[in-house]
């Protein structure tokens, strides 16, 4: 561990992780044989894909690259927003230790002496390149970048103000104008080319805004589902037993052809809303697939990484809330995959739980680079290697909620078969509420069951799990492949 970083204490807690590799997926010894590392960020992507089992959405790219990699059954963010879920993939530390709670905070303010993912890469001879959205600020950790980050939907949206253009939530794109995102994915192709003329490996992250709000895609990908077929919710009700702030909406209603003030979602917007995601995620898809036949056409195959991951889930008048913002499984559950050459079983999938910070010492791991601090999640590759075997018992997620003006943080545990949380407040440390799910009987989320008798054993070792945390989680777990690997 590098001397001065601010979390030197926390080694006192937890440990970093150790490779736990076999031969065949024994890491290069000569720099020049490091792999290439693309990460592929889609924003606000729920696991409504073919490939996670949705019945009707378009993702032929995402499936196809599926069954060349390790898909993830159970992946969980941190948080459930944009700017806390990237901190914790690109810091490798939960928001409770960075600070990092709200969309106004950044990595490079918030947590300055941090070794970020990217910095990893760049300070250990990697040429580091950002296109799209990475961070959730443009402008955060600019030095861990080999040049300024490129994304083009600052000038689109800048244009479109000036222009005094109505904000849209959904539209079919018409327009011969390319949308940011297919700007950002040309660029991000241009660069692929130059990177792979190089012997320095690289480290690119390419970040989709889509099927982020507003639901802008081109009309082809609208016409890829008849409206009459998209599913509507499996329940719009409010979550019996559970707080009634539990679940809220806020982004939705910013946009000019909404209802201008919060309140029950019209029928037929919700309808063209649910409409425009899905046509929005094949819009996605196909951005992704451009990239990765890039990356096959260069020849990068042989020698490049690939992570496919959003930062967070959505609701779609699910519960009868719109986007995220909650500990729902809808708003934490998202989808992810990895790639790499010689993987032992490509298109294997895992139901085991697994956390976006996992992320940062999976890759470094993969790439022989020393961790920089202690590290919170796991290297995934004992689970990539052998992706039945046994893993986490639980995953941590959160997520702060004012009520009467208090703060209080919604501390979620997510088990194989349930997802509990304490609103915990901030400054008492008391429990205002609890909620707990059995996704064996419920996986809707339907009933809150915490103050149903028949389940106090399951409540009381949830409410354990909470108050071990991470730490504990991750010290059986690091026993666990000590002995496997004996």
């Amino acid at each position: 561990m590098r001397q001065g970083s601010p979390y030197t204490a926390l080694a006192l807690f937890g440990f970093l992780f150790s490779s736990c590799v076999n031969s065949e997926m024994a890491m290069p010894d000569d720099d020049s044989e490091r792999p290439n590392i693309l990460l592929i960020s889609i924003d606000d992507l729920r696991p409504d894909l073919g490939s996670y089992g949705h019945p009707v959405a378009k993702t032929p790219s995402l499936d196809a690259f599926a069954k060349s990699s390790v898909l993830f059954e159970k992946a969980y963010s941190q948080q459930a927003v944009c700017g806390p879920s990237r901190a914790a993939l690109l810091t490798g530390l939960r928001p409770s230790t960075t600070g990092i709670k709200t969309l106004k905070q950044s990595v490079s303010d918030t947590v300055p002496n941090i070794t970020t993912l990217n910095k990893s890469f760049k300070q250990s001879g990697y040429e580091t390149i950002s296109i799209g959205k990475i961070y959730h600020h443009a402008n955060d950790d600019l030095d861990g970048w080999s040049k300024a980050p490129y994304d083009a939907s600052g000038d689109f949206y800048s244009d479109r103000r000036r222009r005094g253009i109505p904000r849209l939530a959904y539209e079919a794109w018409e327009s011969d104008e390319l949308l940011p995102d297919a700007k950002n994915v040309n660029h991000a192709l241009k660069e692929l080319e130059r990177l792979s003329q190089q012997q320095q490996p690289f480290f690119l992250a390419v970040g989709l805004h889509s099927p982020h709000l507003p639901f802008r895609a081109p009309k082809s990908d609208w016409d890829k589902y008849d409206p009459a077929l998209v599913p509507a919710p499996q329940t719009t009700t409010q979550q019996v037993g559970a707080p009634n702030w539990a679940v809220v909406a806020w982004e939705i209603w910013n946009y000019d052809n909404l209802p201008p003030k919060h309140g029950p979602m019209p029928l037929l917007e919700g309808d063209q809303l649910r409409h425009g995601y899905l046509a929005s995620i094949s819009f996605a898809d196909s951005l992704v697939g451009q990239v990765l036949e890039k990356v096959s056409a260069l020849g990068l195959d042989d020698n490049t990484v690939v992570v496919i991951w959003s930062d967070h889930g959505y609701k779609l008048g699910d519960h009868g809330g719109w986007a995220k913002h909650s500990t729902v499984e809808l708003d934490i559950h998202i989808p992810l995959m990895i790639r790499f050459p010689n993987m032992k079983v490509p298109g294997a999938r895992t139901s085991a739980l697994v956390e976006s910070v996992d992320i940062y010492p999976t890759l470094i791991e993969l790439a022989s680079i020393d961790p920089p601090h202690v590290l919170e999640g796991a290297s995934l590759l004992p689970l990539i290697e052998e992706p039945q075997r046994p893993w986490k018992e639980a995953v941590f997620a959160q997520y702060p909620r004012y009520v009467k003006r208090q703060l209080l943080m919604g501390e979620t545990v997510r088990t194989q078969h349930y997802r509990y949380t304490a609103w915990v407040g901030n400054d008492t440390g008391e429990t205002v509420a609890q909620e707990l799910y059995d996704h064996t009987n419920d996986k809707i989320e339907a009933k809150n069951v915490a103050k149903n008798s028949e389940y106090r054993v399951e409540l009381d070792r949830h409410e354990q799990l909470r108050k071990l945390g991470w730490r504990h989680i991750r010290e059986k777990l690091d026993e666990m492949i000590s002995q496997d690997s004996i």
